[in-house]
């Protein structure tokens, strides 16, 4: 019995082994033995399901860096800006006895051997300038003053800034009316105390648009309501001027003195030049400020008035027209001239811009002649006795205008000594208006002259 046991045992474990051999043949090439489903023992405890192991959270995917925004040239669409631009932005066209080059920043160099000459830029035209406040110029002009001149599409001029004097180089900035839509600039030589032009030269680095608000959105700039003009106003000055002393044959020239009053002392710089005047029998035009003017020195104005000579507005407080709206223009010009009238008994009077600075409102708004002139004495700037002198007689000619100042004793002496070296050579020195009347010329309301031609 136990033989046979064993036996049995022996066969049983050599078919275990079979299936064991079995079992380690290549996966792919044997169909497995279905799973036999064992029921588990009622009281057998299970074992624990092994807990899966995490899937590992994937590192995030870095974000790139952003590509840099390119810094505008320019300033963002709508917001105020200045635009700076050199001479290649801008096209030559036209001018006269001046010389020229465009160097390789961009400047300009300049040179002139006259006075009054002058080069015109065109300026770029994708910019709306009626949203222009402002023109500055980068520049440099040390031996004499360099004019700069803003124009209309027409190329009519529309401000005009004199003084461009600099030590080293300055930025020289011009106001214009902003609903006046500029299109061109001038660059001049204008210093009357030159003997030499061929000495002048000057560099212009840049010109700098200043713009407001809304410069670049293409929404057309608003412009401004005109001021109404009386529907009779003819725009023709009256020109009540006597002339019979004036022989239309001679050559004459109008002498204007801004400034005042400053007294009738009579060591004052007004008398002097008043009673210069007079004992040669000569007139001339004088401009008097509001601010200046007084209870102590009003007299000055009515003893200029008794003795034949032209009383003229230099506006109630001497400051840039440019730069004020039409309402403070007007306020300014009619506020002065009430207080001329209350002295003198005359309704109108030629009007002296100061800073000889004018513009299309001031223009539009000032219903009177404005007066510039054509010969700048410089006494302003500390020109001696002597210099006015050479300045006038270098630079007369029949029909100019002289901007002087009753302000210095360098005038008074000049005119002390001027007026009758003048009058024996056979010119007649007179006032705008009798310069104007003798030249057979109207003057019109809000033109600007700075001659008679």
């Amino acid at each position: 019995m136990k033989k046979r046991m064993f036996a049995l045992l022996s066969v049983l474990c050599l078919t275990i082994g079979a299936f064991g051999a079995c079992g380690k043949t290549d996966e792919t090439n044997v169909t497995p033995a279905p799973e036999t489903t064992i029921t588990p023992d009622a009281t057998a405890t299970p074992e624990p399901t092994a807990t899966p192991e995490p899937t590992a959270t994937p590192k995030p995917t870095a974000t790139p860096k952003p590509t840099a925004t390119p810094v505008p040239t320019k300033a963002p669409a709508g917001g105020p800006a200045e635009l700076t631009y050199n001479f290649n932005d801008l096209t030559y066209s036209t001018s006269y006895g001046t010389t020229y080059a465009v160097l390789d920043d961009g400047s300009i160099s300049l040179q002139y051997d006259g006075l009054y000459q002058e080069i015109k830029l065109a300026l770029p035209q994708t910019l709306d300038m009626s949203y222009c406040t402002g023109v500055s110029v980068k520049m440099k002009s040390e031996i004499g003053n360099l004019a700069v001149k803003l124009y209309d599409e027409a190329f009519a001029e529309v401000a005009v800034s004199y003084d461009g004097m600099t030590s080293g180089i300055a930025d020289k900035t011009i106001s214009h009316d902003p609903a006046t839509k500029v299109a061109g600039i001038g660059l001049m030589a204008c210093d009357n105390n030159m003997t030499d032009y061929s000495l002048f030269d000057a560099t212009v680095y840049s010109v700098t648009f200043k713009m407001k608000e809304g410069w670049n959105t293409g929404t057309p700039a608003p412009t401004a309501t005109p001021i109404p003009v009386d529907p009779d106003d003819t725009g023709i000055w009256e020109n009540n001027a006597d002339i019979s002393w004036i022989d239309p044959s001679k050559p004459m020239i109008a002498f204007t003195f801004d400034d005042g009053p400053v007294g009738t002392a009579s060591y004052s710089t007004s008398i002097r030049i008043q009673d210069a005047l007079a004992a040669s029998g000569q007139h001339a035009t004088f401009f008097y400020w509001g601010t200046s003017l007084n209870a102590l020195n009003a007299p000055e104005i009515k003893r200029a008035y008794d003795m034949g000579f032209e009383i003229g507005n230099h506006t109630r407080s001497h400051q840039y027209l440019t730069k004020l709206t039409a309402d403070k223009i007007l306020d300014e010009v009619m506020t002065q001239a009430d207080k001329l009238s209350e002295i003198t008994g005359l309704k109108h009077f030629l009007v002296r811009p100061p800073y000889l600075s004018t513009n299309t409102t001031v223009m539009n708004t000032v219903r009177e002649p404005m007066i510039n002139c054509s010969i700048d004495s410089k006494d302003w700037a500390g020109a001696s006795k002597d210099d006015i002198i050479n300045t006038i007689n270098t630079n007369k000619k029949d029909g100019a205008i002289v901007l002087m100042h009753e302000t210095y004793t360098t005038t008074a002496e000049a005119m002390e000594t001027l007026i009758p070296q003048l009058v024996a050579e056979g010119w007649q020195i007179v006032s705008v208006s009798e310069l104007f009347k003798a030249k057979g010329l109207e003057l019109k309301d809000g033109q600007v002259y700075n001659s008679a031609k």
